[in-house]
Formats: C-alpha cells, structure tokens, sequence
C-alpha cells in the first residue's frame, strides 16, 4: 500500500510542482546576486520529475478516455 501511495504519479507531480513554484520563486528573487544555489539544482530536479510523470498521467487519461468510448458504444447499443 505505502508503495503504491509513492509510486503515484500524481503525488510525484505535486510534489515536483511545490518544488518548482518554491524554487523558481527563489531563484527569481536572486537573479542579481549571479551564483549557483542549491533552489538551482531543486528546480532542475523538478522539471525533470515534472517531464518524466507526464507520459504516464498522458497513458491514465488515454485509457480514461477509451472507457469511455467502450462504455458510449454499450450504452448507444
């Protein structure tokens, strides 16, 4: 069960946005200073985690969306 709740690409997705809202928006605020913080690599952390669920969150919406054609074809039947 615990696995299941970690592996979930929407939790992933959640926490990879809180990152990157909370990191650019550090990294925003320090543009002038011109030096290489940890909220840089948090936010490259976060756009690859960001890159890497969304074809799986892509592949749940495909099978949602098939579902429902099956279930459109039953029905009108």
């Amino acid at each position: 069960m615990l696995n299941t709740i970690t592996n979930s690409p929407y939790l992933i997705l959640l926490s990879a946005l809180i990152l990157f809202i909370t990191s650019g928006y550090e990294t925003i605020h320090t543009l002038d200073d011109l030096t290489l913080g940890t909220h840089h690599g948090i936010l490259i952390f976060s756009i690859i985690q960001i890159i890497k669920v969304i074809p799986e969150i892509m592949h749940g919406l495909q099978e949602i969306e098939e579902a429902d054609e099956l279930r459109e074809k039953r029905l009108s039947n």
